[in-house]
């Protein structure tokens, strides 16, 4: 059985790694092995990217390392999608200060892919692309989000792409950025610390 796993970290005050969460397999393998999870939150600035690699043997897909972790991770989902109905999406560390009802609003429908997804992808991208991220950086990252958490479950090869194109905005983002988040950017830090922490606890 060829599988490769990928490690992705999440930078601006909130480095996660995640080494373990998801593997690499093949779709001619007739059921996804799904092992346990390594890693721990640290306050770093520090971003590291998963890479996908060829095994052989057919397409490749990106599976949960166990079934626990789905079930802890789609069970994420479901808090978050609670929390965005309530307007209670919580700050990460020491951000505390509340985030925009109107933000929240937004990004449950972006996430549950209700209503009028499209714009509210274009309402993240530009928010973020006006505070001074790169602005194909944004794109990718609004897009990847559309139905991330849609029906209380979470695609593996999607939650890896949202990851990546965080990580990939962080990287080539500015200390002013940084420094001063746009609220769009918060929220996508809380509902990834979200799962990522459900995804770490059965570590």
């Amino acid at each position: 059985m060829k599988k490769r796993h990928l490690a992705f970290q999440l930078g601006l005050g909130l480095a996660v790694g995640v080494a373990g969460i998801l593997s690499m397999t093949t779709s001619s393998q007739a059921k996804p092995v799904l092992s346990d999870v390594t890693g721990n939150i640290i306050t770093t600035s520090d971003i590291a990217g998963g890479a996908f690699a060829p095994a052989g043997g057919g397409e490749l897909i990106l599976v949960y390392e166990t079934s626990q972790i789905q079930e802890d991770v789609f069970d994420a989902a479901d808090i978050v999608n609670e929390r965005l109905a309530q307007r209670n999406l919580p700050g990460v560390g020491n951000d505390t200060s509340p985030i925009p009802a109107a933000v929240q609003q937004n990004f449950a429908q972006v996430l549950t892919g209700t209503g009028n997804v499209d714009a509210g992808v274009s309402q993240i991208q530009n928010a973020l692309a006006n505070a001074g991220a790169n602005p194909t950086l944004a794109q990718n990252l609004a897009t990847s989000l559309s139905g991330l958490t849609a029906g209380g479950s979470v695609n593996a090869a999607q939650f890896a792409a949202v990851v990546e194109a965080y990580n990939a905005l962080i990287s080539a983002s500015n200390f002013e950025f940084l420094r001063e988040p746009p609220e769009e950017l918060r929220a996508i830090r809380s509902v990834l610390a979200i799962l990522l922490n459900a995804a770490l606890a059965t570590n």
